[in-house]
């Protein structure tokens, strides 16, 4: 097991979980926030040069391992202007030409970004599946979207949903972060592997980060419930409901039939995937080359 021998506040994290968003991030922070070699810190929805701290943390301590957990970094989100304006129009359909001058969401500027900040960091990845992935992003947008467009295809065109789209080319991602820190120092997992291969999923993310080997619990994390994202597209006097009843139903709705299932269409099905049909078989060729260089 590597072990932190010293430390000081001021050296910042040893391992940076930059997402992306809905791959398991917060059930990965619970477990690594329940080992006793590590502190975790988690920094904000945005990612702005010179933005403010953590708003949860612990403290780093000597001897101890420190991650902190950036997810929005693993969609290259990065607001360069007003993010005021990006606050105000990332969930209204049709307002891309409102934020875009704000953004920048190239992962290679990202990623030196970054290594200019924290040079001797560790970076670790998490990448879904993008049908999956980009449901889960839906079905917890829905209640943001306005209460008459919240179809998949109005999330689509909304600067999130684009934001979304462009960072599921994982391929880009992982070859920034590849050239700019390297195989050693940078580590991409699967969240599939959580249920389908848990014992290595365990085995690599703990010996990335260097704490001794422990079994990942079986259960659900910050999970936006398919049933509840239906009654409040298809029904939008739900948003009148105090936030207390809204979360003490959610509960039933998860009960109710096809409570758990795909609320994207075929059609949208079939879209994903041609989209990131290239994409995916360099993230394959990529991944190889990671699964290579660590043997």
């Amino acid at each position: 097991m590597a072990r932190i021998a010293e430390r000081t506040p001021a050296a910042g994290p040893d391992v940076i979980h930059i997402g992306c968003p809905k791959t398991a991030t917060t059930f990965i922070a619970r477990f690594l926030e329940s080992q006793p070699e590590v502190t975790i810190d988690h920094f904000g929805a945005i990612s702005a040069p010179g933005s403010a701290g953590p708003f949860s943390a612990k403290e780093p301590l000597p001897a101890k391992i420190h991650v902190s957990r950036r997810e929005t970094l693993g969609l290259s989100l990065c607001v360069v202007g007003d993010v005021e304006s990006w606050r105000r129009n990332m969930y209204a359909p049709d307002s891309w030409n409102l934020v875009k001058k704000d953004l920048d969401l190239d992962p290679a500027t990202t990623a030196l970004r970054l290594q200019r900040s924290h040079p001797n960091a560790k970076i670790l990845l998490t990448v879904r599946e993008q049908v999956d992935w980009l449901h889960s992003a839906y079905k917890y947008s829905v209640p943001a979207l306005p209460p008459t467009r919240r179809s998949f295809a109005d999330f689509c065109a909304t600067p999130m949903g684009i934001v979304y789209l462009q960072a599921g080319h994982f391929d880009r991602t992982i070859t920034a972060y590849l050239d700019v820190f390297g195989a050693d120092r940078f580590r991409v997992l699967r969240f599939e592997d959580i249920v389908s291969a848990p014992k290595r999923f365990a085995a690599e993310l703990c010996a990335f980060i260097g704490i001794s080997e422990r079994p990942i619990p079986q259960r659900r994390e910050n999970e936006s419930n398919a049933q509840m994202a239906r009654l409040l597209r298809w029904f939008p006097i739900f948003d009148l409901l105090p936030r207390k009843i809204k979360y003490a139903l959610k509960p039933y709705a998860e009960r109710l039939p096809a409570g758990r299932s795909m609320i994207l269409s075929s059609r949208d099905i079939r879209m994903i995937r041609s989209i990131y049909a290239a994409s995916n078989q360099r993230t394959e060729e990529l991944l190889l080359q990671l699964s290579g260089s660590k043997s």
